[in-house]
């Protein structure tokens, strides 16, 4: 008897729908509008989680985290309101209601999830694989029409010289970068499924760590960069000394390599060597520099218990408000869900993340995952990018899963 397929859900094809768009609009984007293309993703399955009931509605399956969610999302579409009565255009905020609210609903779709949860993270790590390999190939070839394409939407002059600064493949270095960090966090999940017993997860998942932490370098965000190598600090504490699952001579093994690399690397360029080291100690910098324009946007705050609104202090508002632009995911949550919606989100945060440190063991990845997120957020906007966004709730939610329910698959 042949075994029966299982359907696919819209939410496990969503990278991939939506990477495919991007690099459709690197050929026309007169006709091709990723931004489009996620938010109808994003309302298919929305209404995909409500139709199969896959959302916790009914009092007894409602957890304090869920309740919490609920809030969070709610508060972020109602203060669509005074983002609009404050003068702003509607269309500024429903653009950013589909880049940071409505991307929420992937809370859900971790929250209800079982074993369905490899499927999920194997298509999401080769989605952002098979972009960075798109990218490689096109920042060494270097064709003019890409060279065109990254001139309208993120370089400032259409040459090889100028694109080659950093690898942006077609969803831009910032991009690039997280959910190649992100990835990483997806194959620690089939390494540390897999024990590390030899088998082919554990082959998947180092395959997946090391190219996507490869990626995360080429993409020179200084910000990828720091949390792709704490996340290899991370991996290993756990490996050696929090589970265990290595002798510590493997580690002096592994450590040993790692110099030897570096100092071979130093050897053959010393110049890419030096380039990620000024990158790395010019983040302080970085900080120091945005600090002034987070304290700026506080400052000319409407209402500091409501906030300016979803989008107020985004780059859309620009030129329609005096409100400063935000230039950090959560000097601009703040700004713009004030204390109230802030409180919400925090508190999301301490529950799960409390809940995720207590069993370390099933929540490493997303638990990493949430924090750099998290780390990444003080300086860029990454809890505002319809590709960022996603995944990071997708963490969240899986770990209410693993929490707050038994063992059994709720598919």
């Amino acid at each position: 008897m042949k075994e029966k397929i299982r359907k696919i859900n819209v939410f496990e094809i969503y990278y991939p729908v939506v990477l495919i768009g991007y690099a459709a609009s690197m050929i026309s984007r007169e006709y091709v509008h990723p931004g489009i293309i996620a938010g109808i993703m994003l309302l298919a399955a929305a209404a995909e989680l409500i139709i199969k009931k896959r959302m916790p509605f009914s009092r007894k399956d409602i957890r304090t985290e869920d309740a919490v969610m609920y809030m969070f999302l709610a508060y972020s579409l109602l203060s669509g309101i005074w983002t609009v009565v404050s003068g702003i255009p509607f269309r500024v905020y429903a653009g950013e209601a589909f880049t940071t609210a409505i991307p929420m609903i992937f809370y859900f779709v971790g929250r209800a999830d079982g074993e369905n949860t490899k499927l999920f993270y194997r298509i999401f790590a080769y989605s952002v694989i098979g972009t960075g390999i798109l990218g490689l190939i096109l920042y060494i070839t270097a064709p003019q029409f890409y060279l065109d394409f990254l001139m309208n939407v993120y370089i400032s002059k259409a040459d090889a010289a100028t694109m080659r600064v950093r690898m942006h493949s077609v969803i831009g270095s910032t991009l690039l970068g997280y959910l190649s960090v992100a990835s990483m966090f997806a194959g620690s999940y089939f390494i540390i499924r897999s024990e590390l017993k030899k088998n082919r997860e554990l082959d998947e998942g180092v395959i997946i760590f090391a190219t996507s932490m490869m990626f995360a370098f080429l993409s020179n965000q200084r910000a990828a960069m720091v949390v792709a190598i704490l996340a290899v600090i991370y991996m290993n504490h756990l490996i050696f000394f929090t589970f265990n699952m290595l002798p510590k001579r493997y580690f002096a093994a592994e450590a040993g390599s790692s110099a030897a690399g570096v100092a071979v690397l130093c050897i053959a360029d010393m110049g890419i060597v030096m380039k990620i080291y000024y990158r790395l100690v010019s983040v302080p910098g970085a900080i120091g520099q945005r600090s002034d324009q987070w304290v700026g946007a506080v400052n000319n705050m409407k209402n500091m218990w409501i906030g300016n609104g979803l989008g107020a202090n985004g780059t859309r508002a620009f030129g329609y408000q005096d409100h400063v632009i935000a230039d950090g995911g959560l000097a601009k949550l703040y700004c713009e869900m004030g204390i109230i919606g802030t409180t919400f989100f925090i508190f999301l945060m301490l529950l799960v993340l409390r809940k995720g440190f207590r069993k370390l063991k099933e929540c490493a990845p997303e638990t990493g995952l949430i924090v750099m997120t998290l780390l990444v957020a003080i300086g860029s906007d990454m809890l505002s990018f319809q590709l960022a966004t996603p995944i990071f709730y997708f963490a969240v939610g899986r770990i209410v899963h693993i929490c707050c329910t038994d063992s059994q698959n709720l598919y």
